[in-house]
């Protein structure tokens, strides 16, 4: 199940709440979290500084946010885990103006038991998920520190709760460990107007979860809302998030799960 009808952000420009401000999403092209925030963001007039790891989903999100959005976009396709193609990006990108609203969304993750992981899977894991998002913070936050001002949204998981339930360790270690690391940045950047929050996703829907959408029933039935969420949900906590509305509000995680982190 999903919500009834596509937002009217969807379909053009919204406000020009974002106006005059530079935004990079990680993770930013494909139909999944990182697409629908790229996309919140630029209804409402922000430049977007799309990082993304596979060429044809970085070429259809600037077509996406060109077209139906008309604000100044620059995509990239990158390994966010090499930093020296990192700040090669950062490089390129600085021709839209200094980076003040950051959304960490990029990830993998992987399936199996601490038996039998392998090293480098492991390492593969945190090095995407959670070194390359500090990494991020690490280079953008001196800049915002000049600006005054700077809003940072890392995208955790529910998984950090619960250990992954078993099956996906590398994944809720990294997830934890940015949450962790959210809070750290907000303590650091709140003297000098950076506020970095988190979100916490549940089960959102997906290319991967309609193709598994047996096996997530029971979830399903464990979630108070009686539906998975939609990244267009996501999205827009994060609008929330790094816009003025929420001024008061740093190292926060917000858990968007329709209430299946209650479950016992």
């Amino acid at each position: 199940m999903t919500t009834s009808a596509a937002p009217a952000w969807h379909l053009g420009r919204t406000s020009d709440r974002f106006a005059g401000r530079v935004a990079l999403v990680t993770g930013a092209g494909g139909a999944g979290i990182g697409s629908a925030v790229a996309r919140r963001l630029a209804s409402e007039g922000a430049a977007i500084l799309a990082l993304e790891s596979h060429a044809g989903r970085t070429a259809t999100i600037v077509d996406v946010i060109a077209g139906t959005y008309e604000v100044p976009v620059v995509g990239i396709t990158v390994d966010i885990a090499d930093r020296q193609a990192v700040d090669a990006a950062l490089a390129r990108g600085s021709e839209l103006g200094v980076v003040d609203i950051l959304v960490n969304n990029a990830a993998i993750n992987t399936q199996g038991s601490i038996f039998d992981y392998d090293p480098d899977v492991f390492k593969e894991v945190l090095d995407v998920d959670l070194t390359a998002a500090w990494y991020l913070m690490h280079r953008t936050v001196s800049p915002m520190r000049e600006l005054g001002r700077g809003a940072i949204v890392n995208v955790g998981s529910v998984a950090a709760y619960n250990g992954g339930r078993g099956r996906e360790g590398p994944y809720s270690a990294a997830k934890a460990g940015l949450h962790e690391i959210t809070r750290s940045v907000a303590i650091e950047g709140g003297p000098f107007g950076i506020r970095c929050n988190a979100v916490a996703p549940g089960i959102i829907n997906s290319r991967f979860l309609a193709k598994h959408r047996e096996r997530f029933q029971v979830e399903l039935g464990a979630t108070p809302l009686r539906r998975f969420g939609d990244p267009e949900e996501v999205a827009n906590v994060v609008a929330f998030l790094v816009s003025d509305e929420s001024s008061f509000i740093t190292g926060e995680v917000i858990t968007v799960s329709g209430g299946w982190y209650l479950r016992p």
